[in-house]
């Protein structure tokens, strides 16, 4: 049956792992859910949704003995309610450096 939070891709599992805009900007530490518990992944300064973090042989076992990678895909999340001060930094950095992701 799917799993609720994990894909497979042949011996590998693949999650999605949601941060702050705070970690992804600044970079730091979140924990992430791992089929053998819990562990801390660390977010690289700049991070943008969609990036894939690898934890090697986090993923299934393979024929070998031997296991897959869990790769976590951060996918960058907002605060629920308004933050004002937030929305403020974003007007100044958009009126200081525009850019277009469009262009990449």
């Amino acid at each position: 049956a799917p799993h609720p939070v994990l894909k497979r891709e042949g011996d590998s599992l693949v999650m999605d792992l949601p941060v702050t805009f705070y970690d992804a900007v600044l970079g730091g530490k979140v924990e992430a859910a791992t089929p053998d518990g819990p562990v801390m992944v660390t977010v690289p300064k700049g991070s943008n949704t969609g990036a894939r973090l690898r934890l090697k042989g986090r993923g299934l076992a393979d024929a070998k003995g031997g296991r897959g990678d869990l790769f976590a895909r951060l996918v960058v999340v907002l605060p629920d309610a308004p933050d004002a001060a937030l929305e403020a930094f974003a007007e100044e950095q958009k009126a200081k450096r525009p850019y277009s992701p469009k262009r990449r």
